[in-house]
């Protein structure tokens, strides 16, 4: 990476820990609108993880492990907010090969990354490190990469643990589509790749998969898979998704408005903002959280 796009690595991401839950009965109905007679789009079955990004009442609006959204009702889960977590909070976090910043850079973990904890380290002096106990905080992390080395050893990696985030000190909270919004900005700039899905390169739809993600909703990783998650509307708000082709959905977008949106446009392009017109034909707007979540 230039210098310039380590700086930018460097830049904070927005995003927020919604609750997650576990079916707690035989089958879970999920339905479309938070009733009982309401179109029934999936199931969820016992034992099931979902994220839960919502509720009304009596009833919460959950995502289950094969991603449909819907009501379920609040007595079908344990839910709670798995909070001994951390995760990298920049859009590009350094694994470094020891733990000081000049050594060799082995790699990089994109934001949201799950960071499995292994020991924390204080520097002492050049060359030599105190292991901390993991109650203290350190300026370093280790963690184990997958990749041999020439002993066929796990190689160990370093991050620094200002470029990761607690998840207990993450809002606890459902998504809102300003945080859609707080999160796309973030990637403002980030050049365009295809099949990308990180800081170092992203594609219209893994731009808005690394959004959702972010925030807590997992999305399909091609734009006319994402096409079919959620519910149509007619207008958009903050946060849906705008779906573009002139046959067919080719292209996706974040919406910031009813006609303006975030996207990763083309090839030689980076992350920028747009507005709907031009050769970009309009097929079909999707939300995936529930009406009232405007904050």
């Amino acid at each position: 990476m230039a210098a310039i796009d380590l700086v930018a690595a460097a830049t904070r991401v927005a995003m927020v820990w919604p609750p997650s839950g576990t079916i707690a009965v035989g089958v879970a109905d999920l339905r479309a609108e938070p009733a009982d007679d309401a179109e029934l789009v999936d199931q969820a079955h016992f034992g099931e993880r979902i994220r839960v990004l919502g509720e009304r009442g009596e009833r919460c609006y959950v995502q289950g492990e094969d991603l449909y959204l819907g009501w379920i009702r609040r007595d079908a889960a344990f839910i709670h907010a798995s909070q001994e977590a951390r995760l990298v909070s920049v859009l590009m976090a350094p694994l470094h090969e020891r733990p000081d910043p000049r050594s060799a850079v082995l790699g990089h973990a994109p934001a949201g990354t799950l960071v499995p904890e292994f020991r924390h380290y204080l520097p002492e002096s050049p060359g030599l490190q105190r292991e901390v106990p993991k109650a203290e905080t350190g300026p370093w992390l280790e963690v184990v990469l997958a990749r041999p080395d020439a002993r066929n050893r796990f190689v160990r990696g370093y991050l620094t643990t200002d470029s990761t985030v607690r998840v207990a000190d993450l809002p606890l909270r459902y998504p809102t589509p300003a945080d859609y919004l707080k999160t796309a900005e973030s990637f403002i700039g980030v050049p365009y790749l295809w099949g990308g899905t990180t800081a170092l390169g992203l594609d219209c739809s893994g731009f808005v998969q690394q959004v959702y993600r972010l925030n807590g909703v997992a999305l399909p990783r091609d734009a006319d898979q994402q096409a079919m998650l959620g519910r149509k509307v007619e207008e958009a708000r903050a946060g849906d998704l705008m779906f573009f082709g002139a046959e067919s959905v080719d292209h996706v977008a974040l919406a910031t408005g009813a006609d303006d949106f975030i996207h990763a446009p083309m090839k030689g392009g980076v992350v920028q903002r747009g507005r709907v017109g031009g050769d970009r034909i309009l097929r079909g707007i999707r939300r995936c959280l529930p009406d009232g979540s405007t904050t």
